[in-house]
């Protein structure tokens, strides 16, 4: 685990890209990503992390995306939505491999994301082959949302996850709930097989209905430090957003970096840069420094970021200032649990994995 010099609080890195566009939690929908014919030919876009075998009550659930490409479906409909469903046949198999990135899971059950890209990163793929019996269709009507399930795809069959080393030293460990099976190669490992034999949401597309004014916050960290470096982290938004930040180790252990003491409402904004730590935090003498949780052993890490447009919000559900957690993963999702009140266009969130690397190496 990376130690901080603020006072006995744990620490970050770095993250995976050099600058990280960090979503928009009302963003216009990026178009789907370019797949075998077989996915085009049966309309679906959008693969979910785990079937749900409430499948009608996906429909007009609100659906965050975010422009790294994370997708997240609200946990209940909005208030005053009304949704009247569509049932057809629809018997056809579907067989595809995408980034796992891209798989979208409910808000409360986001802890398996959170946790395969912070024990190896993000390049990893989910296999699927799936024989669709069903689909459902949704009518919408009052205030669900700006985009918004409304088709949900039916059917049975087998979903692997596929983790792969973005740097040498292949993988090893386990995510946090699953246990990895077989190896696929040197640097690769399942980490998750799943099949079901009865027929479950597995899929869905969205539909775009009226505007709102987007969520958009942009974290800039550097994708590589050395053991031993100073770190600072860049927070930018159109709109004002206040922050929670905490780090993720390989082992699954979290600590909050904001809020802290010093930066009880941390926020960005129009002309507002934010970074962390903060001129009051240098001032205490604090400062993030990366270390190794083995001596010699490159370590992988994640930032996790929350954006908020509304300062209640941000006060109902922020952690206490220097929180941690044994299960970092569980603590993102208790903590996308406690977002369910509020409007999916009102926050963001991303995930942004880093490496330490050994000194002198």
């Amino acid at each position: 685990m990376a130690f901080l010099s603020f006072s006995t609080r744990t620490a970050l890195a770095t993250s995976v890209l050099a600058l990280v566009a960090v979503a928009a939690a009302c963003a216009p929908a990026p178009p789907p990503a370019e797949h075998p014919h077989a996915s085009r030919t049966t309309e679906q876009s959008n693969l979910l992390l785990a079937p749900i075998a409430d499948a009608e009550g996906l429909l007009g659930r609100a659906v965050q995306v975010t422009a790294d490409g994370g997708w997240t479906i609200a946990d209940a409909r909005a208030p005053g939505c009304e949704v009247s469903v569509h049932r057809q046949k629809s018997a056809f198999h579907a067989a595809r491999q995408v980034d796992a990135h891209s798989m979208t899971s409910l808000a409360g059950g986001y802890a398996n994301i959170v946790s395969l890209e912070a024990k190896w990163g993000r390049q990893n793929t989910a296999d699927i082959d799936i024989e669709n019996t069903e689909l459902l269709t949704a009518e919408t009507r009052g205030a669900c949302g700006e985009l918004v399930v409304d088709k949900v795809f039916v059917g049975h069959g087998r979903r692997k996850l596929v983790a792969s080393a973005e740097y040498s030293g292949g993988v090893s460990g386990t995510v946090s709930g699953w246990t990895p099976s077989a190896n696929t190669g040197a640097a690769s490992k399942v980490v998750d097989d799943l099949e079901w034999k009865d027929d479950q949401a597995y899929g869905f597309t969205y539909k775009e209905n009226g505007k709102t004014e987007p969520l958009e916050l942009r974290v800039s960290i550097p994708s590589i430090v050395t053991e031993g470096d100073d770190v600072e982290v860049r927070f930018e938004s159109k709109v004002p957003a206040y922050l929670v930040v905490y780090y993720l180790d390989s082992e699954q252990k979290a600590d909050v970096l904001w809020p802290s003491n010093e930066e009880p409402s941390p926020m960005t904004g129009p002309g507002k840069i934010a970074v962390l730590p903060s001129a009051r935090e240098k001032q205490q003498g604090f400062h993030i420094r990366a270390a190794l949780s083995k001596p010699g052993q490159r370590a992988r890490e994640a930032l996790v970021v929350y954006g908020f447009s509304e300062k209640g919000d941000f006060d109902r559900v922020k952690p206490s200032a220097g929180g941690s957690s044994a299960d970092g993963a569980a603590y993102a999702a208790e903590l996308t649990k406690k977002l369910a009140t509020v409007p999916i266009n009102r926050w963001s969130r991303a995930v942004l994995s880093y490496v330490i690397e050994p000194k002198g190496k």
